[in-house]
């Protein structure tokens, strides 16, 4: 007994279309049990590292970092808008390369200042922390970042 196909495009279609359905659902559920990275920026940095430390230290570590957000939120913007500078240049024309390197300087100002500030307070608040939060802290430094 033969089996004849007659329209065999059917057939692949429906396993193609099975297997785009198990990879879509693959990735949702990776994205799902990965959990939410939380937020952007410094704050969520600053929330990625408490949240795996004691509780006692979480509320310190937090606090000492929460008093920076004022200043934060203006690096922030500060970031955005040399950012957007830089941006406008790039796309300028003509192109003028002096503009580029002094604006891309400018940025990279922004950069250096907001990360050695957040540097000094993240020491504070690390400083805060007790010996077991200290190595919690190291566990999620060394597991975080960019792979």
């Amino acid at each position: 007994m033969t089996f004849a196909l007659r329209e065999p495009w059917r057939t692949r279609v429906l396993w193609l279309s099975i297997a785009g359905n198990l990879f879509g659902a693959t990735l949702i559920g990776a994205h799902v049990a990965a959990g939410s990275p939380g937020p952007p920026g410094l704050a969520g940095a600053a929330e990625r590292m408490a949240r795996d430390l004691p509780p006692a230290d979480a509320v310190r570590f937090r606090g000492m970092l929460d008093r920076e957000r004022p200043w934060y939120d203006m690096a922030r913007r500060r970031m955005a808008e040399a950012r957007a500078d830089l941006a406008s240049s790039i796309a300028a024309n003509p192109y003028d390369e002096a503009v580029v390197r002094e604006r891309m300087v400018a940025y990279q100002a922004r950069w250096a200042e907001t990360s050695g500030r957040f540097g000094e307070s993240l020491l504070t608040a690390i400083g805060t922390l007790s010996p077991e939060g200290r190595i919690k802290l190291a566990e999620t430094t060394k597991h975080s970042g960019p792979r």
